[in-house]
């Protein structure tokens, strides 16, 4: 379904949209999305209801159409990385990813917090695959098809772990700080398939 007001609509539309989304956020920190109501989302965005029905059907709606938006621009994001391991010695697509992050953290510390749609995780943790597998097979070939899975899934695992703790802890760390830290774990991924799995050795 299309949204009934495109992202392309006049500043004021998308004013209201950004405050609504903050607020929808701050709710479901404290409780989960079928205990919120119309109501009480336009009292905290200080709307009334005829705006919020003007871009959305209702709470769930709004909340999909968010999260679809979120995930198009991480793909977007994905697709300026290539896949090569390059000469710098962080990876600028983890340091991208941890950025975003960064700036939309009010709402990424509600998808991926205790109330958060684990359907978003998902998409997220789909999208990271993708990526570090296409990685790993242009940059350490050679390698049987279940290290390489093994090793995604260890990879994936970690960054959302670490993603989830930098929420968690207020994110005192700033996103280059962190794609330092997740550089290291990842790179015990690589060393392991560039060494060769040591049990078919």
């Amino acid at each position: 379904m299309e949204p009934r007001i495109k992202k392309s609509d006049d500043r004021r539309v998308r004013k209201t949209r950004k405050v609504l989304k903050e607020s929808l956020a701050t709710l479901l920190l404290e409780k989960n999305i079928n205990s919120i109501t119309v109501q009480e989302l336009v009292k905290l965005a200080g709307i009334n209801r005829s705006t919020f029905y003007l871009h959305y059907r209702d709470i769930k709606d709004m909340l999909s159409q968010i999260e679809a938006e979120m995930i198009e621009e991480l793909e977007e994001i994905s697709k300026r990385y290539p896949p090569s391991l390059g000469k710098n010695p962080h990876n600028p697509y983890i340091a991208a990813l941890l950025q975003y992050i960064w700036e939309n953290r009010t709402f990424c510390k509600m998808l991926l917090g205790p109330f958060g749609d684990m359907a978003f995780v998902e998409q997220l943790k789909k999208l990271v695959a993708q990526k570090r597998f296409s990685y790993l097979m242009d940059n350490c070939p050679d390698n049987k098809l279940q290290d390489y899975q093994y090793c995604v899934a260890f990879t994936v695992a970690g960054c959302i772990g670490l993603i989830q703790t930098w929420i968690e802890c207020g994110m005192e760390k700033s996103p280059q700080e962190l794609a330092q830290v997740a550089e290291v774990m990842i790179q015990n991924g690589i060393d392991f398939l560039q060494r060769g799995n040591p049990a078919q050795q």
